[in-house]
């Protein structure tokens, strides 16, 4: 059964919480700073919450918006959660604003390793376009070893429709 989410503009009154879950899910989470500049560039900034409870948030998304396309820089479902189809749907959700706002295609990076999500990503139509290298730290008590993100779009519409 899919779990009824809502979408809502992020406030800097969700931060600390939005922070809890980056740190339950990422082996280097985003800083408050990192949300709060966000915040500041106006970038598409929503929080997921439970349809009936408002202030409880069990997931984040910043969307970059650019000239002709949206660059997704973070989505995160709480651990609690996950597999239940919320970031897919949310993701889908992003895509018709998109399209309705004219833009062309979607992009983000994801972690090699991250086979569910590339798994998600795949099934809902985004393709590989190449890697960033040595991208993402791997471990928390190390500057030296990383992973390469691979780098994914997804076309929304053709540049002459």
């Amino acid at each position: 059964m899919a779990i009824n989410f809502q979408f809502r503009v992020m406030d800097k009154c969700d931060i600390s919480h939005i922070y809890e879950i980056e740190v339950a899910s990422h082996p280097h989470p985003w800083s408050e700073k990192n949300f709060l500049d966000c915040l500041d560039q106006q970038y598409w900034n929503y929080v997921l919450f439970l349809g009936s409870l408002p202030s409880q948030i069990v997931g984040h998304c910043i969307v970059m918006p650019g000239v002709e396309e949206l660059h997704v820089l973070n989505i995160t479902i709480h651990p609690d959660f996950r597999r239940q189809k919320i970031a897919s749907r949310a993701l889908s959700a992003i895509e018709d604003i998109g399209f309705t706002h004219h833009y062309l295609r979607m992009l983000l990076e994801v972690r090699r390793s991250n086979e569910p999500a590339i798994k998600m990503y795949d099934s809902l139509g985004y393709v590989l376009i190449g890697a960033r290298k040595d991208y993402y730290p791997m471990a928390k008590d190390s500057t030296f070893l990383r992973e390469d993100a691979l780098v994914m779009e997804k076309i929304l519409r053709k540049a002459d429709e």
